[in-house]
């Protein structure tokens, strides 16, 4: 069944059937997130070759904006472009300003790329890509993680399952404070034979602050997404003040310019986290909710819609059919 869904949809693509879609309002401007690119097609990443078909065809089907245009029209409430797409990418990683970096300039599309800052300093992993490392990298074959009163079991045989394993682990992991979190992951990593090294490996690398500049001042601009990454919502005031006060002054010295935008670490918040941006000097900050962003959208939760890589799921999202259909409920 999921392989004749995947014929479908493709077949759909192919003789044009989203295109109409676009014409058909979609509520707003649609936000796109980015996390990963790759050389080559590889699971949770978006091959180079993808990430130029999705620009051709936001090229051909859109009109791609700044978020800082996005932003604008939103608080004016002056309007926004037919089919206005706004590109974020998430985290910092060095491979989007290999890959996705120059394919953006060529085809002079403006687009933002939240860092978190002591990631780009060299001082830290993402916490997130620790039990991706161990997965990838323990002999063991099978495996089964007990996390509080949640099991996670597991054959580790392929890069993808193991990724999709530790994606799960990573899910009971977010629910833990960051002290907590420390110590099971290392536990983890000893339980499963896997030493982790101080820094990020290279296929978990960030950028450099060069590179950041280089990005910033011809389109990619670069915004804050925390010093160190941590789940906000599980963090103390004082510590939420300084993860939202000292990435954007980190950044504003480094990029020598205001720092305006936010984005929510692993898409949490909640009331306190949200009314807490604005008073660290931001005028926006997205989230992980799914959706396009209205010009009646609060500017602090504005929603995303995941990049998928395959263009056929992707031409399904831009367009707006798939919002539609869960508006009519088909």
């Amino acid at each position: 069944m999921h392989l004749v869904k995947k014929r479908i949809l493709k077949a759909a693509y192919k003789t044009g059937l989203f295109t109409p879609f676009h014409y058909f309002g979609n509520g707003g401007a649609l936000v796109l997130m980015y996390h990963r690119f790759s050389n080559s097609e590889r699971d949770g990443f978006v091959s180079e070759k993808e990430f130029a078909g999705h620009l051709r065809y936001l090229e051909k089907h859109c009109t791609v904006i700044s978020l800082d245009e996005l932003a604008d029209a939103v608080r004016s409430g002056g309007g926004l472009p037919s089919n206005a797409v706004v590109i974020t990418i998430d985290d910092g990683y060095r491979d989007a300003f290999e890959i996705a970096y120059p394919l953006l300039r060529s085809f002079g599309f403006a687009a933002t790329m939240y860092v978190v800052t002591d990631f780009v300093d060299g001082r830290i992993w993402l916490w997130t890509d620790l039990m991706r490392y161990v997965l990838l990298n323990t002999v063991q074959k099978e495996i089964q993680v007990k996390i509080k009163e949640c099991e996670v079991s597991a054959v580790l045989d392929s890069e993808s399952k193991k990724i999709e394993t530790a994606a799960k682990v990573n899910g009971l992991l977010k629910k833990m404070p960051d002290e907590e979190r420390v110590l099971e992951i290392a536990r983890l990593a000893d339980s499963l034979s896997v030493t982790i090294p101080e820094l990020p490996t290279e296929d978990f690398a960030p950028i450099s602050w060069n590179e950041a500049r280089e990005m910033d001042s011809n389109g990619l601009a670069i915004e804050s997404h925390t010093v160190s990454h941590p789940i906000l919502t599980r963090v103390s005031s004082d510590r939420l003040g300084v993860e939202l006060q000292e990435s954007r002054a980190k950044l504003e010295t480094e990029l020598g310019r205001r720092i305006r935008h936010f984005c929510y670490p692993n898409g949490s918040y909640d009331i306190a986290v949200r009314d807490a941006v604005p008073i660290g000097g931001y005028s926006t900050a997205v989230t992980t909710n799914y959706g396009f962003c209205g010009e009646n959208s609060n500017i602090f939760e504005i929603k995303r819609i995941d990049a998928q890589p395959l263009i056929e799921n992707f031409a399904q999202t831009v367009s707006g059919f798939e919002t539609l259909r869960g508006r009519i409920g088909i």
